[in-house]
């Protein structure tokens, strides 16, 4: 599958990585010299301007800074119907009734905008394997087979990929990242550190 990562930063690059090592083939869309110069220091993918991304991509990754989604989608132009996987983070989340992705949804109302990978650090989504399991993603969208697309990328690259529902279902999957910023940091387990769903 062609993949399309907005940005080449620690998330962009983690996934776009660990796509391109799954098999898909991976091209990111650049806004400046200064991240060509940091995409050329990667895994040796084709660099593209947003625009030529957007058009390219049969999926789109978010792998810019959330204040930076909307400049982004605006530069990309037309995404009509593309999937755009959305690992961002709001800085805090907007209300208890709205995700973020429901907001990015909004910036994009005729592509299909799928929430994945927020609840991880780009150190497990370049390697989501453990020695005792793989890390959970819960992959939220409205449109089903945007769903089932993205929860197959996220098996492809090791995790242990959970259909959560539409996107309104985020709003309760946000709320994890609170409880990983505790672990990781307040209770001083580090960055490399994953939630996993137990099933019986």
């Amino acid at each position: 599958m062609r993949i399309g990562v907005f940005g080449c930063g620690h998330v962009g690059a983690a996934l776009g990585h660990a796509l391109a090592r799954a098999g898909h083939e991976v091209r990111y869309g650049v806004r400046s010299a200064a991240e060509e110069r940091d995409a050329e220091e990667g895994d040796g993918a084709a660099l593209l301007s947003l625009p030529e991304v957007g058009r390219w991509g049969e999926v789109l990754v978010l792998g810019v800074p959330y204040g930076a989604v909307q400049e982004v989608l605006h530069a990309a132009g037309d995404l009509d119907g593309k999937i755009i996987v959305d690992p961002t983070n709001a800085p805090k989340p907007p209300t208890d009734e709205r995700s973020s992705s429901q907001i990015v949804a909004g910036f994009v109302p005729t592509a299909r905008v799928v929430r994945a990978f927020n609840t991880v650090p780009a150190e497990v989504m370049i390697n989501p394997r453990f020695e005792h399991g793989c890390a959970s993603t819960f992959v939220c969208a409205d449109d089903p087979l945007a769903r089932a697309t993205v929860l197959s990328l996220a098996r492809d690259i090791g995790f242990d990929a959970v259909d959560a529902g539409p996107l309104k279902s985020a709003c309760a999957i946000d709320r994890l990242l609170a409880v990983w910023w505790v672990l990781a940091f307040d209770a001083g387990l580090g960055r490399n550190v994953a939630f996993e769903l137990l099933r019986r």
